[in-house]
């Protein structure tokens, strides 16, 4: 083995609008590559940018498909084969699933991985009850073969862990990329016909039910019955594209509503937007939460998503099981000078660079404990 540190990423996919692969990422870039090398399991064979950072990084992408009833046993095969085979290349194997975590930490441990992470994203098993069911049980073993425990939150982490002792690993960003800039936002504006007097909403997220986006569409539709100075921007893809857009074309509203995937540049929508909104189910801290307030961006966010992720003044939280609340909430929202978050940020523990330093030593600690 190197000298340097080895760890393996299991995560769901490296899909550019997943919030697990987005905090890998970060992360990713910015650890130290003469001291630490990653490599990368997926989900899902799909590939995006990220697959050519990856490689031209010297890192590896493996695939293993995601479990479901008719492949368990085979994807269980899957894992033990690898790890019988590549177990001895990695110090450590940081777990970002749930549900394949269990195989993943159980055949870690049988074939001698020494540090074994499950790291905590969520505040719920599953979507549906029957995965939320089947979570819930790989979550057991999955905490029984793993050493060290990461979350996200501490709400993501007292939710898994219990009484377990975690460490809260922030999901940090590149604070730079997001500080807002005024030459984006009007080149996108410009680009996506967005008038001066036009309140663009934004949402970035999986089409999962998770993200509850068939709920924002009602709101929205609701809202133009106000005032149609407004716009929805909805940057993802997911499984509910189509109902999404079912009830789009439904409701007549297609004009006000612009739909991207697949995009690397975000962080220049988020600086022509006017308003962030996320009425999730669940999370445990979002990603594109951090991001929007780094753009000062206000926000308003479902009262499912923890209370954490606030740090600026202008982020609420609102319930789900009131519509109305949320259209009086984005009708009080008016245009505001926006200006640079960083101090704040960095104050909060959101800058990468640092919060990498700090990763990097939680490694270090445990692969010098294990000596």
């Amino acid at each position: 083995m190197s000298d340097k540190i080895r760890i393996l990423y299991i995560v769901p996919s490296l899909r550019l609008c997943n919030g697990v692969a987005s905090y890998a990422m970060n992360y990713f870039r910015n650890i130290d590559k003469n001291k630490f090398h990653i490599d990368f399991i997926t989900g899902v064979n799909e590939e995006s940018v990220y697959y050519d950072e990856i490689k031209n990084a010297g890192s590896q992408i493996y695939y293993i498909p995601k479990i479901g009833i008719k492949n368990i046993i085979e994807v269980r095969r899957k894992i033990k084969n690898f790890l019988k085979e590549n177990a001895t290349k990695y110090d450590i194997i940081h777990c970002h699933v749930l549900n394949m975590g269990a195989f993943y930490l159980y055949y870690a441990k049988k074939y001698s991985i020494k540090i074994r992470i499950l790291h905590s994203h969520a505040t719920q098993y599953a979507d549906k009850f029957i995965n939320n069911i089947r979570n819930m049980v790989f979550s057991v073993f999955s905490k029984k073969f793993a050493n060290t425990y990461f979350a996200c939150s501490k709400l993501a982490g007292d939710f898994m862990f219990k009484n377990k002792k975690y460490t809260v690993i922030s999901n940090s960003i590149d604070v730079e990329k997001f500080t807002f800039d005024l030459s984006n936002r009007v080149k996108i504006r410009e680009q996506e016909k967005i008038e001066d007097n036009e309140i663009l909403l934004i949402n970035v997220a999986r089409f999962v039910p998770q993200k509850n986006l068939l709920f924002l569409i009602d709101i929205f539709n609701e809202l133009l019955k106000k005032s149609d100075k407004y716009k929805l921007l909805l940057i993802g893809s997911g499984p509910l594209e189509e109902k999404i857009r079912e009830k789009i074309k439904t409701y007549g509203i297609e004009k006000n509503i612009i739909m991207k995937k697949n995009i690397t540049n975000v962080n220049e929508y988020m600086h022509a937007s006017d308003l962030f909104v996320l009425p999730s189910l669940y999370e445990g801290l979002p990603v594109v939460g951090v991001e929007a307030q780094c753009a000062d961006l206000p926000c308003i966010f479902s009262n499912e998503v923890t209370e954490e992720a606030k740090i600026l003044e202008t982020t609420n939280f609102l319930s789900i099981d009131n519509k109305e609340i949320w259209i009086e909430e984005i009708l009080k929202q008016k245009n505001k000078e926006r200006k640079s978050r960083i101090s704040e940020m960095i104050e909060k523990g959101y800058k990468i660079e640092e919060a990498t330093i700090k990763l990097e030593k939680i490694y270090n600690d445990l692969v010098n404990l294990e000596e």
